[in-house]
Formats: C-alpha cells, sequence, structure tokens
C-alpha cells in the first residue's frame, strides 16, 4: 500500500469516489441542466421570419430576378409575401409577374401573379417597400434549395429590389 499522500494514493480515492454512485448524481444534474439550457438558448436563435432579396435595374426591370430560398425545416408552415423596393420613378398601382419556383427534386412550377400595389404615403424623394401577400400556409416539404425566379410580364421604372419575405405561419 502506498502511502496516503502519495499521488497515485490520491488519484485512485478520486477514481473510487467517482465511481460512486451517490457522488454521480449532483454531476449529473448539473449536466442534464447544463444541456437543457443550451438547447434553449439555441432554440432562441432560430428566427421564424426570413427575407431573400436581389437588386434589379432601377432604370427598367425586365430581365428575371433569382430568388435562392435555403430550406432545412420541412414541417413548418410559413406564408410567403412578395416585396418591391421602389423609388419615386415606380407610379404603378398593379403590376403582373410571372414566378417560377424550382424545388431541391427539380420539379417546376410557373404562374402569373398580380401584385396590387397600395399607394405611397411617403415623400418622393424616399423608397418605399410594397409587400404583397403571396402564399398562406406553405410547407417546404424537401430539404435544399428552392430556386425562385420573378420576371415582370413588362418592363418597370423604378424598381430597385424584389424579393420575398417568409414568416411562421400563425
Amino acid at each position: 500500500m502506498r502511502p496516503p499522500g502519495s499521488v497515485r494514493a490520491k488519484i485512485l480515492r478520486t477514481v473510487s469516489a467517482l465511481l460512486d454512485a451517490e457522488a454521480m448524481r449532483p454531476m449529473r444534474a448539473a449536466c442534464r441542466t447544463a444541456l437543457a439550457a443550451a438547447a434553449f438558448l439555441a432554440a432562441g436563435c432560430v428566427s421564424p421570419h426570413g427575407a431573400v432579396a436581389t437588386d434589379v435595374n432601377s432604370a427598367s426591370w425586365r430581365d428575371s430576378a433569382p430568388v435562392t430560398l435555403a430550406n432545412a425545416d420541412t414541417t413548418t408552415l410559413r406564408d410567403i409575401a412578395l416585396f418591391l423596393r421602389c423609388n419615386d420613378r415606380f407610379a404603378e398601382d398593379t403590376l403582373t409577374v410571372r414566378i417560377r419556383v424550382r424545388t431541391p427534386d427539380s420539379l417546376q412550377h410557373e404562374e402569373p401573379f398580380v401584385m396590387v400595389i397600395p399607394p405611397a404615403h411617403t415623400p418622393a424623394a424616399i423608397s418605399r417597400e410594397a409587400d404583397i401577400p403571396y402564399r398562406r400556409r406553405v410547407l417546404f416539404d424537401r430539404t435544399g434549395d428552392y430556386h425562385l425566379t420573378i420576371t415582370p410580364c413588362r418592363p418597370v421604372e423604378g424598381v430597385e429590389a424584389v424579393g420575398i419575405h417568409i414568416a411562421k405561419s400563425q
């Protein structure tokens, strides 16, 4: 037997104390509490809202505007709204666009969508944003990138950017 003050004796006492079930309970409880707190904080960092946009030619928007949405959540229902950031040259009250969606498994869908633009109540020099509801309670059931292409049916002046807002459905 080693003398009681030797390093090896201390290590053996520490190991035997750790192997005791009663000594492990406070440590296990502390670990569970720390894991629960970490999971709670990580869940709080995930936002139910998002926006994806792309800039377009504000002199005359006529080309397709590609928008890519990366999806990892296949269970949450979401509401989608299209938005336009416009400057003072934008004078439309309605705008028809074609929206094409390509899913991660290469399925495609294209449809026309008429955007009814609310009147602006801002000074002319300030750019404004028109946010128009597009789809409610949408489920993106595949993980991966969803590619949306938004194309105006005719050239439009004054649009600086186009995109989508995504929010968790209520």
